[in-house]
């Protein structure tokens, strides 16, 4: 039974219900009742699963989160201590960025890293028990001048003041404000592998980020859930196989031919993990509108994107803290003025966001030649202008600026 959190949840007059309980989705309900608004999460799983991989956040996020007063996602992100790209058949350094303590000071926040399943936890135990509803699939909202109206799938109905759509990529709730538009297929699949310390720690032995470049993959590892797992990620840009999820299984041997002649400490590490989740990526083409009225779009529902940035959960967050800012302290009447000031802050920002993702692929998956050569030369370079990386300029944004 996890504790009750501090937020104040009960007693507002506003009432906001938020389809969806991932990262964006809990993150929105937190930002909410931190400012006294009556907010429930309505999610379609039975229970806090403990499936997942691994994701990090980068500054842009940690500084909202602390400014949340989720400081305990500290205790269960990993901070590393620098940043390696490499090359991809003799692991050749092409870039190496410190980070640590430094970076924090720079950036007013970490990176960190995180199983997610922790990340989860943190924003449920900030929560009131009963601001989560398991179990609850959204079906559809209604709405008039005076309220939203959201119907669950059992055809109970819930009144509120504001109705959020975090309910991911596939939402229910977009296809019905915005009508029937299919995500796309990036033509990348994601493997998200998980080692044990004891499995690994030879072979990792720094709390160093490492990435191998190469013609149409990558590939990432990284400490994560206090240092107890190592995150081994490989993403295939050629791939003829697509399924969205994020739960389908596979061993490390359906993973190494696609690496066939890389770095072989990576190929190590691949053996190690004991299975593989295995996801196509799809993206969704940026809108003209996230908020229709009393309801509005958060995180993937409104702009998913290529995880090449390494900015989806980071940019869901984003969106939750807007939100929560631009809801404080407005009457009902207001609501979809609010919202649409949120939908102002934010489109833009997303969509760059989803624009540098798919570049950041390009400039990631150069086959060996004078494109690849230009791009490794500019990374020995970059840190006379970015001492912090090729991130540095995504990490230094905060929204909070554009809310005046």
């Amino acid at each position: 039974m996890r504790s009750r959190g501090s937020c104040p949840g009960r007693g507002s007059e506003l009432r906001v219900s938020i389809a969806g309980g991932g990262i964006g989705g809990l993150t929105a309900a937190v930002a909410l009742a931190r400012k006294g608004v009556e907010v429930t999460v309505f999610e379609q799983g039975a229970g806090p699963s403990r499936a997942g991989a691994s994701l990090d956040l980068g500054p842009n996020a940690i500084r909202l989160l602390d400014a949340l007063g989720l400081g305990s996602a500290r205790e269960v992100g990993v901070r590393p201590d620098a940043i390696e790209l490499l090359r991809w058949d003799d692991g050749s350094t092409l870039l190496r960025a410190p980070h640590g303590a430094p970076a924090e000071k720079h950036f007013g926040a970490p990176l960190l890293d995180f199983y997610r399943p922790d990340l989860h936890e943190v924003l449920l135990r900030a929560l009131p028990q009963d601001a989560v509803r398991f179990g609850a699939r959204v079906h559809a909202v209604e709405q008039d001048g005076a309220q939203a109206e959201i119907v669950l799938a059992d055809g109970t109905r819930v009144p509120s003041d504001a109705v959020v759509a975090a309910d991911g990529i596939r939402s229910p709730l977009r296809q019905q404000l915005v009508g029937a538009d299919e995500p796309v297929f990036s033509g990348t699949v994601v493997y998200r592998g998980l080692a044990e310390k004891a499995a690994v720690e030879e072979l990792h032995p720094d709390r160093v980020n490492r990435y191998w470049l190469g013609p149409n993959r990558h590939a990432v590892a990284y400490w994560i859930a206090s240092g107890e797992l190592l995150a081994v990620n490989a993403a295939i840009r050629d791939a003829d196989w697509a399924r969205e999820s994020w739960t389908d299984e596979a061993p490390p041997e359906e993973v190494l031919p696609a690496f066939e002649g890389w770095h072989e400490p990576l190929l190590e590490r691949f053996r190690r993990c004991r299975l593989f989740l295995r996801g196509a990526v799809f993206v969704r083409h940026p809108l003209e509108h996230w908020s229709f009225g009393r309801v509005t779009l958060l995180g993937d529902a409104a702009h998913a994107m290529e995880p090449f940035q390494a900015q989806g959960a980071a940019q869901a967050i984003e969106d939750a803290f807007v939100l929560g800012e631009c809801l404080h302290g407005v009457p009902s009447a207001e609501v979809p003025e609010a919202l649409t000031r949120y939908e102002q802050i934010r489109m833009q920002r997303a969509e760059e966001m989803q624009g540098s993702s798919r570049a950041a692929a390009d400039t990631l998956y150069l086959p060996d030649g004078p494109l690849q050569r230009e791009r490794d030369e500019r990374y020995r370079t970059l840190l006379d202008t970015h001492p912090w990386g090729h991130r540095q300029p995504l990490w230094e944004h905060d929204v909070r600026a554009a809310l005046g």
